[in-house]
């Protein structure tokens, strides 16, 4: 008997808030939620909120659109994507979550190798990120992870500083063999960026 009442409750928060819900069409990068075109204004702005994927969903309040049914995704009072819009549920009160657009993470590597004895190089990469294009403005304070391959193995992560650049990583010593660079991925939190530019680069290391 509860839980009919939780979704009666869903039901009347939807008809009380109708008229603050706008529906738009956009298109925003951030991964593990859908932007369904969902629009709340919260008494300052309007805000994005955020679905779960059809086929994925767990959270208890559920919207419709065009015959497919999303989950509306749910945070704590206050959490850092926290829209203003509160709801009541089992579990106590909740808040809709904001969906956070980010712009395209547009990647730039940078490697070049140092003779460090003999026949042995050490291998330089350095990644830059910024928004949409290579001459974009710099995206600070994300992690960039990554993954060397090749002649020398292993994975890195840096956090980008207001230049847009992760730091400088470096293999051990190695000789007559190609080395490989890849960007995995680049977060914000929980937020995963979309990538563009050069996602992996190669360099020879020769006798």
């Amino acid at each position: 008997m509860k839980k009919i009442d939780f979704y009666k409750g869903i039901s009347i928060l939807f008809i009380a808030c109708f008229s603050l819900i706008i529906f738009a069409e956009e298109i925003s990068a951030e991964k593990g939620f859908l932007d369904i075109g969902l629009r709340v204004y919260n008494g300052t702005e309007i805000v994005y909120i955020a679905a779960e994927p059809a086929g994925t969903l767990t959270s208890s309040l559920r919207i419709a659109k065009n015959g497919v049914i999303y989950g509306i995704v749910l945070v704590d009072p206050g959490d850092a994507n926290d829209s203003g819009l509160r709801i009541q549920t089992s579990s106590g009160i909740k808040a809709l979550r904001k969906y956070v657009p980010l712009p395209t993470a547009y990647v730039s590597i940078n490697m070049w190798s140092k003779r460090a004895f003999l026949m042995w190089d050490v291998v330089y990469v350095m990644v830059t990120v910024r928004e949409n294009t290579s001459s974009g403005l710099p995206i600070s304070g994300v992690v960039v992870r990554g993954t060397w391959s090749g002649g020398y193995g292993g994975t890195v992560s840096g956090t980008t500083n207001a230049s847009g650049v992760a730091g400088t990583w470096t293999t051990d010593p190695v000789a007559n063999t190609w080395v490989y660079f890849t960007v995995n991925k680049i977060t914000t939190g929980s937020n995963e960026y979309n990538l563009g530019g050069t996602l992996s680069s190669a360099i020879k290391i020769s006798n």
